[in-house]
């Protein structure tokens, strides 16, 4: 996860210290005024207003965490706030480490977690506020978020949150093996709502279904250069979308080193919001399977297949899922990682 810290006092700063050290497993940088740089080791001078500073966090860290006074988060992130969805973690602590403050996105973002965590670190008190947490059910954001699935509305996962909270049972239907036993919130004989794991979001088994989707999904892309960026993110939409297989399954996009600067599968990238992941030649080379071959293409990049192979390289599966497919000159191969569902996560 990657952290920014904004404290605003001496003690603040030496507070960044503690979680930097016991949080050392995440990439972290903290922030105070000019005044109290000297206060703490890792502590680093905030060299722009608190609004700019905070926006830029918004776009770029996956949680943001300010030692101060709730009345400053809650401004800071105000104008910023969009969807459960996209907004970063959000966690407030007094500078004296008493209160840890899950603030925004507790359940998708982490940040009850996270506050947990923190709390352990300095020894305080985590502030969790989410009714499935305070009541010890099944929150099936948070698990989602945990097992890095999609949740295809969060229409539904109210829905469902609200029966639970109200003692009700809700369905379960998996295209997947489930390796635990469920939680007791859910009876797979219950029709009406429900939850349905599958890479394909149109199937509806329930009533009032919510379709979570895990990102399990290697796609390899082969394509000439400066192809128009339109052509290669609809020819992996109709690719996955004629295999049943949502885009939001997609994990990351593949192709060979000398198109590591393709600005058209970039842009692509970016918009899926999925890493691009490039490989030589020789890596490509080393992958074992039968591959739709191209002469062609070996005679430009020294590989006989590209699309094939790096969505191979791509997966833990190390098997192809749909072999090449041309479209307007792209071509797009599938891998899908082996993948079993479990309920194990850690809850608040």
């Amino acid at each position: 996860m990657n952290i920014d810290i904004y404290a605003f006092s001496g003690n603040g700063a030496k507070l960044c210290d503690k979680i930097i050290e016991g949080l050392n497993e995440h990439n972290i940088e903290a922030f105070v005024p000019k005044r109290y740089v000297y206060s703490a080791r890792y502590v680093e001078v905030r060299q722009d207003n608190l609004y700019n500073s905070t926006k830029k966090s918004f776009k770029e860290k996956n949680c943001i965490i300010f030692i101060g006074a709730l009345g400053i988060a809650v401004r800071a992130i105000a104008p910023f706030i969009k969807s459960k969805k996209t907004d970063p973690a959000i966690i407030c602590i007094d500078e004296k480490g008493q209160n840890i403050i899950s603030l925004l996105s507790g359940h998708i973002g982490g940040a009850n977690q996270l506050s947990i965590k923190i709390a352990d670190i300095v020894g305080g008190n985590p502030i969790i506020t989410t009714a499935t947490d305070i009541n010890g059910k099944f929150a099936v954001d948070e698990w989602a978020a945990n097992k890095n699935m999609h949740l295809f509305s969060l229409k539904a996962a109210r829905d469902i949150a609200a029966d639970i909270l109200e003692n009700k049972k809700i369905g379960l239907a998996s295209d997947f093996q489930i390796t635990e036993k469920f939680p007791p919130e859910i009876d797979v004989n219950q029709n009406e709502i429900g939850i349905c794991l599958s890479l394909d979001s149109n199937k509806k088994p329930f009533d009032n279904t919510l379709n979570v989707i895990p990102k399990i999904v290697s796609v390899g892309v082969g394509c000439r250069k400066n192809t128009n960026f339109k052509n290669i993110y609809y020819a992996i939409k109709d690719v996955l979308t004629e295999n049943n297989i949502s885009h939001w399954a997609i994990k990351s996009l593949n192709s060979i080193d000398l198109k590591k600067d393709e600005e058209a599968i970039i842009k692509t990238a970016r918009i899926f919001k999925v890493p691009f992941f490039t490989y030589s030649k020789d890596e490509l080379n080393k992958i074992n399977g039968q591959f739709s071959k191209s002469n062609f293409v070996n005679s430009i990049t020294g590989v006989d297949t590209v699309c094939e192979r790096a969505a191979i390289i791509g997966s833990n599966s190390h098997k192809l899922t749909i072999k090449k497919t041309v479209k307007n000159s792209i071509t797009v191969a599938v891998a899908i990682d082996n993948f079993d569902i479990d309920f194990k996560y850690k809850s608040c």
